[in-house]
């Protein structure tokens, strides 16, 4: 299967797992109000937790092992690591338990709700794993089948067991519709693993994996607070519906994460393969249209998002229509520090991206504190945005002095893009009540990019 196809089909999966959340994004929120919706959004980030640190993110690792083994080995490793996870997982879901049971008295915990967060978590491991293996074996199609089961099965599932429970407690529909669907899920394709590689335990690929993976799960752990305390401070320093508010809004602009996560997911296996021949000319002449294409979208986004979001959202929702600008330069700073990110990675360099990542996710805290007593919700989201500002800078700062090889980016190829996105926000703030405008914009803009991508036969 060559680049653009690979590429089209991660793009096409994006598409349908976003027009599925958009269609159910409203009816889940129409269902369960502002208050359950923060309870499920707030729990969302619980298992998130559990899952990047119990499983020792060893999912991270299946690209390096892609690089230093064989690919007749590779089933092996993945079986042996998929084990290493899951008895890790098994030991910290035990001790979590065991420490709620001596400690209930003092914290209002629900232990059911514990005990569904960890099944999905460790479930979330397992797809976010053959998720990983699919796109570094470039099977962009059985990709694209796992995760659309997944998410029809999930929406179903939790709409069945909301509009089957009273109002006042139906957020358990959504948590038990998600942990049921990732258990069973996780379960099949850890079996699937464990008969493909036939390795529970290989002393080799355990120590290999080791080093590496705790780094990056400082790194992943600091990634999630920076983009999840936001909405527990916002739970605990204001209440649940101004969370559900603030995390709606927050969801409807992660379209642009997940289509960058299409577009790196597509990039990053031709990037590593470039930078391993030393080809560094590819590297920067698609580099440049990857800029293009993604500051394109970004702004065709802020454009379009008033509108779109009054229909995506119910009326008790809206508040949070003025967050979406923000978030977006938030996102925008993930989409540069991917850049220094993946030569990290490549380089091997965990602690580095661990630390950078911690960092910010300390800023973000620090910020919000402030931040959201001084402006509410808009201070939270002025918080991650600048955190992720700062997370780029580090991570910029530390690809740059890796000495093993020059880091092929430099501060001048990120700023137009960055400009175009801060004067899109301006537009916006400007222009709201006038749609034409930014509407007939984001048109000219999508013409311009398509036009592009057509006159070179690539997407980037």
């Amino acid at each position: 299967m060559n680049k653009n196809k690979i590429t089209l089909i991660n793009i096409l999966s994006t598409i349908i797992l976003q027009g599925l959340a958009f269609v159910s994004g409203p009816i889940f929120s129409t269902a369960l109000g502002t208050n359950n919706y923060g309870i499920t959004a707030v729990y969302l980030t619980w298992v998130q937790l559990a899952s990047t640190i119990f499983s020792l993110q060893a999912v991270g690792m299946l690209a390096a092992a892609k690089v230093t083994y064989s690919d007749e080995v590779q089933e092996q490793y993945q079986s042996s690591v998929f084990s290493l996870a899951t008895l890790s997982y098994l030991c910290f879901s035990v001790a979590t338990i065991v420490l709620l049971l001596f400690t209930f008295k003092w914290f209002e915990v629900n232990i059911i709700m514990v005990l569904l967060g960890l099944m999905q978590g460790w479930g979330l491991y397992c797809v976010s794993s053959m998720n990983g293996k699919f796109t570094y074996e470039f099977k962009a199609g059985r990709n694209f089948i796992l995760s659309v089961t997944t998410s029809i099965l999930t929406i179903g599932v939790s709409l069945l067991l909301i509009y089957s429970l009273p109002p006042k407690e139906n957020y358990w529909g959504r948590i038990i519709g998600q942990s049921s669907v990732y258990t069973v899920i996780g379960i099949i394709l850890f079996a699937y693993i464990l008969k493909k590689g036939k390795t529970v335990y290989n002393k080799e690929y355990w120590k290999f994996t080791l080093p590496l993976s705790i780094p990056t799960i400082f790194h992943l752990l600091a990634y999630i607070v920076l983009n999840q305390s936001d909405k527990v401070m916002l739970q605990n320093m204001l209440d649940n519906s101004t969370a559900g508010v603030y995390a709606l809004a927050c969801t409807f602009s992660n379209l642009l994460i997940s289509i960058y996560h299409a577009f790196n997911n597509s990039w990053v296996p031709y990037y590593y393969e470039y930078t391993k021949h030393d080809e560094i000319e590819k590297i920067r002449k698609h580099s440049k249209n990857y800029i293009e294409l993604f500051t394109i979208l970004t702004v065709g986004f802020i454009f379009l998002s008033r509108e779109v979001f009054h229909i995506y959202a119910h009326e008790g929702f809206w508040e949070g229509t003025e967050m979406i600008p923000l978030f977006s330069i938030g996102n925008y700073f993930v989409f540069m520090y991917s850049f220094a990110v993946n030569f990290e990675f490549y380089n091997k360099k965990t602690k580095a991206i661990a630390a950078g990542t911690s960092l910010a996710a300390i800023a973000n805290i620090i910020l919000n504190l402030i931040l959201i007593y001084m402006f509410g919700m808009i201070g939270a989201v002025i918080a991650t945005a600048i955190s992720h500002g700062l997370q780029f800078g580090f991570h910029y700062i530390s690809a740059k002095k890796i000495k093993t090889m020059d880091f092929p980016y430099r501060i001048k190829d990120f700023l137009p893009g960055l400009v175009s996105i801060f004067s899109a926000c301006i537009v916006y703030y400007v222009t709201q009540n006038m749609w034409f405008i930014r509407w007939g914009i984001g048109t000219l803009l999508g013409i311009h990019l398509m036009t592009k991508i057509i006159k070179r036969r690539k997407i980037f």
